[in-house]
């Protein structure tokens, strides 16, 4: 199929809402932070076309560079009336040159372990898998924690946690997961969430905002991301969790984790998505 390609501007917004509006039932995060990937320097936000004049929108994504190494692809969307016909290919395949025209060293994109379409394309265009984190779930009636836990701990913010992180075992290089994707540990910030630790486990509790510019829980969902032993990782997960159910509020949880926390939180409720084992993948390509 031929396909045209054009940088996005702020007059393909309507376009891209209704290619989103119909994206994971209606739950896509696109539409709530597009406007600010217009804005945003240093990436190039692309749109694929069925038509030579390039107007009618039929896919999209975005190419952004952290730095002049590394490219970061994401957002990759295609019009639900045109998938299975390869424009996924023919857009992961721009997006790669792309990243090698502008001098990129890196290219690096995440999945679920369940989008076998977008496993296949890594293996396609020569991609490897670098990490992966476990993901379970529970809502606020699933979980019985029978005991208070109460362990030491520090609250921290982003510049704290930049170095604290190279204390912990996050995996090849330097990037650590932030939830649905992962993120140099340079360019963490205080918009990615709160922090607690203790000497030997690291969270990152993540909340819905509407300044977020990436992937993000709804209002009523709580993300945690967590490294470190299991014990101690999975009391501080309990223990934040005793605290969000305090409040009365019925909420949904992901937990990002290693597959040891997971044996010891399933205990409290939580599970893979359809009892499988589940998680998201950071999957890199050397360009040079």
């Amino acid at each position: 199929m031929k396909v045209y390609f054009r940088e996005l501007t702020s007059e393909d917004i309507p376009a891209i809402k209704d290619i989103s509006k119909d994206i994971w039932e209606g739950d896509d995060y696109i539409p709530y932070v597009i406007q600010e990937w217009l804005q945003e320097k240093n990436c190039m936000n692309y749109g694929t076309f069925n038509d030579e004049k390039k107007t009618e929108l039929i896919g999209f994504g975005r190419v952004k560079l952290y730095n002049k190494d590394i490219a970061w692809l994401e957002g990759g969307r295609i019009k639900v009336s045109f998938q299975g016909q390869g424009i996924g290919k023919l857009q992961l395949g721009y997006a790669v040159e792309y990243a090698k025209k502008v001098g990129a060293k890196i290219a690096q994109y995440d999945t679920s372990s369940g989008n076998f379409a977008s496993i296949s394309l890594a293996k396609y265009f020569g991609f490897t898998r670098k990490k992966c984190m476990d993901l379970v779930i529970a809502n606020s009636e699933d979980i019985k924690i029978t005991k208070n836990i109460t362990p030491k701990f520090e609250e921290l913010f982003a510049k704290d946690v930049r170095e604290l992180y190279k204390d912990f075992d996050i995996g090849t290089g330097d990037e650590i997961c932030i939830g649905w994707s992962f993120i140099p540990l340079k360019y963490i910030t205080d918009e990615h969430g709160t922090w607690i630790h203790n000497k030997d486990a690291i969270l990152q509790k993540m909340e819905f905002k509407r300044s977020h510019k990436y992937e993000f829980p709804t209002e009523q969902e709580v993300w945690m991301i967590v490294y470190g032993k299991p014990e101690a990782a999975s009391n501080l997960i309990k223990y934040t969790i005793q605290k969000e159910l305090d409040t009365k509020k019925s909420k949904s949880f992901e937990i990002f984790c290693n597959s040891n926390v997971v044996k010891l939180i399933s205990e409290i409720g939580f599970k893979y998505h359809e009892n499988k084992r589940f998680g998201v993948i950071l999957f890199e390509k050397f360009l040079t």
